[in-house]
C-alpha cells in the first residue's frame, strides 16, 4: 500500500512539474509608454526629458530627468562637476560639486507634477567645509501634444546631520534657489 501511495505522489509531482517550473521570460514591446496615475485622473508620458534651466532668466545649464511609471525620479545636471566650464550665470553658485539626484514624483490636485529629489554636495578639494544634503522640489506641467515640460524647482541645502525632509530645518544662506526650466521628452526615431 505504501508503494502505491509513493508512486501516486511521484506521478502527481512529475505531471505538475511543467506547470510549476519557471517559463522563459520574453520582452514585450510597449507602443505607448503612457502612465496613468490613479487619483487625479491624469495621463503623463513617463520617460526621460532634457531640460534647459534658468536662474533669474539667465541660462545656467542642462538637466536630464527621468520619471518612472512607479513614481521614481532621477536627475543629473551639467553643472555638477564644479564651477569650471559652466555657463557664466552658474559660476557664482557656492558649490557645484554634487551627486545625481534621486526622489519621487506624483500628480497634485491642480494637475501639476510635483517631485522631491535628494542629493549630496561635496566641498571643493581645498575647502574645509562639510558635505551637505540638498532637496530639490519640482513643480511642472506636461504638454501631451508637444511632449514637453515646463516648470520650476527650488533647491535647499542642509547640514548633513539634519533631515532634509523636515520642513522646519534651517536651510543654507540665501536659499532657496529657484530655477525655471523648459524641456522635451527624449525619444528614439525608428
Amino acid at each position: 500500500m505504501s508503494i502505491r501511495k509513493t508512486f501516486t505522489i511521484l506521478a502527481v509531482c512529475a505531471l505538475s512539474t511543467p506547470y510549476l517550473s519557471p517559463s522563459q521570460v520574453m520582452a514585450q514591446s510597449v507602443k505607448d509608454s503612457t502612465f496613468f496615475q490613479q487619483g487625479y485622473n491624469r495621463k503623463f508620458v513617463v520617460g526621460t526629458y532634457i531640460l534647459s534651466t534658468f536662474l533669474n532668466g539667465k541660462f545656467v545649464g542642462r538637466r536630464v530627468i527621468t520619471l518612472t511609471g512607479d513614481g521614481n525620479f532621477f536627475a543629473i545636471d551639467s553643472n555638477q562637476g564644479g564651477n569650471k566650464g559652466v555657463p557664466i550665470a552658474a559660476q557664482s553658485f557656492p558649490n557645484n560639486r554634487f551627486t545625481d539626484g534621486q526622489g519621487v514624483w506624483k500628480f497634485n490636485k491642480s494637475g501639476e507634477i510635483t517631485a522631491t529629489v535628494l542629493n549630496f554636495n561635496f566641498p571643493a578639494p581645498e575647502s574645509t567645509a562639510s558635505v551637505t544634503a540638498a532637496r530639490a522640489d519640482y513643480r511642472f506641467r506636461f504638454n501631451r501634444t508637444t511632449q514637453t515640460v515646463e516648470g520650476t524647482f527650488e533647491i535647499r541645502t542642509f547640514d548633513l546631520t539634519k533631515n532634509p525632509l523636515d520642513k522646519n530645518v534651517p536651510v543654507g544662506k540665501g536659499e532657496p534657489f529657484t530655477f525655471s526650466f523648459t524641456g522635451q521628452r527624449v525619444t528614439v526615431s525608428d
